[in-house]
């Protein structure tokens, strides 16, 4: 590990993560932002937000099977997708 970039563990696991779930569910988020458009990026993005929100106004880092740290995982995982898919559509 790179111990000059503290950032570098939780980029490389978010990149595993999305490897993963890519894997497992194909390019499902970049197939749904391509048949509805941006919105759906923002309802995702929402989605975590109001789930972080409710975390933080109770008081509690778990809730359910879903943790503080899973949610702004999926938060930046998110981001990456949105960035990701707007590269690809740049030439369209």
């Amino acid at each position: 590990m790179n111990k000059s970039n503290p950032f570098i563990k939780y980029t490389d696991h978010l990149a595993e993560t999305l490897q993963e779930k890519n894997d497992a569910y194909g390019d499902s988020f970049g197939k749904s932002l391509d048949e509805d458009g941006l919105l759906v990026l923002k309802i995702r993005l929402g989605d975590k937000f109001n789930r972080i929100s409710s975390l933080i106004k109770k008081g509690e880092l778990k809730e359910n099977d879903e943790s503080l740290e899973d949610t702004l995982l999926d938060l930046a995982g998110y981001s990456i997708l949105g960035l990701k898919w707007l590269k690809e559509k740049e030439n369209d």
